[in-house]
Parts: C-alpha cells; structure tokens; sequence
C-alpha cells in the first residue's frame, strides 16, 4: 500500500467513526432537549467560566454567527447572560445562569453516561494512546491549516510526485469566463 493510499483510508477509517460516534453524541444531547452547539456552550461556560463569544466560538468550534444564534437560543430560556467585559466596556463576556450551570451539569452526567457506553469498546491504554493520537493529529493539522498560503503552496508542490504536462499547443493565460446571464 503507498503512503497517499494509506492516509487516505485512516482519513476515511477516522471519517467514518467520527461520524458515528457524532451522531451518538447528537442523539444523547437530543434526549436532554438540547443541540450539539448549545451543550457545547453549556459545557465549556462550566468547564472555564465567562467567555467572550468569539474565544468561546473557536472553543467550540461555531462561526460567529452560529455562536450567536446559540447565545440568543440560551438566553432566551435563561440558561446564559451577556455581561459588559470589565476590561472592555465595547465587548461582553458570556456566563452560566444559575439555571444554566444546573442543566449544564446535568447533561454532562448524562451526556458522559452515555458516551462511556461507546468507548467501552477500548480498555484503559487504547483510550490514552487514542486521546494522545487524536492530540498530536489534531494539533498538526491546525498548524497545517493556518500556514500562510505561500507555505502551503510550497507544501503542496514538495508533495507532488508529479505535475501533468501541457500540450504545446494549450495556452497557459487566463482567459476571461463570461459572467452568467
């Protein structure tokens, strides 16, 4: 099996049981009658506090606007509160009502229930050895992503095996595509 072959079925092997263990998770959630981003809110608030949208938003992996839509959707059933950021009277800081820090903690017992259910599948050692895996892929990944463009240019060029060739004949400028009418 080559390299290319291989990291394209653990990408796919890794896809896959992502997907399963997603729709675990949603399903679980679901039954406490909250989504997936709105548990997530929940849990980070408790784990670390008040947070800004946006720093809770890449906690949570939600765009802006998604983290507002949350946001909105939890205030309105008293389970968070916007407060004036001390620091910056321009920003707010997000926090757990009182309501809110009791369900979040609710749901995480039950949320945590049911998702030992799935990883009992592996003993003690295979969970570490994944968490540490799953780290170390994440973390490169990332820094992959947020390369600045030039490296990922030169990234992708190194990785070639190899380019296609151009007929002689083909012209290699641009031209211009006529816009849809």
């Amino acid at each position: 099996m080559t390299q290319s072959v291989e990291a394209t079925e653990l990408w796919f092997v890794m896809r896959k049981a992502a997907h399963w263990c997603h729709l675990h998770a949603a399903r679980s959630v679901a039954k406490l009658d909250l989504c997936v981003s709105d548990f997530a809110v929940l849990s980070v608030l408790r784990a670390r506090g008040p947070l800004r949208p946006d720093a809770l938003g890449k906690r949570v992996l939600l765009t802006s606007g998604s983290v507002t839509s949350a946001l909105d959707r939890l205030e309105r059933e008293n389970l968070t509160e916007r407060r004036t950021d001390p620091s910056d009277g321009r920003a707010f800081l997000v926090f757990l009502t009182d309501r809110g820090a009791e369900l979040a903690r609710q749901a995480s017992d039950k949320h945590t229930a049911s998702m030992e259910g799935i990883f009992s599948v592996l003993n003690e050692k295979e969970r570490d050895d994944l968490r540490h895996l799953l780290k170390k892929l994440g973390k490169f990944a990332q820094a992959a992503h947020s390369a600045p463009l030039a490296t990922k240019r030169a990234v992708a060029v190194s990785v070639a095996t190899r380019r296609p060739r151009r007929p002689n004949n083909v012209s290699t400028r641009k031209r211009a595509v006529p816009a849809p009418r």
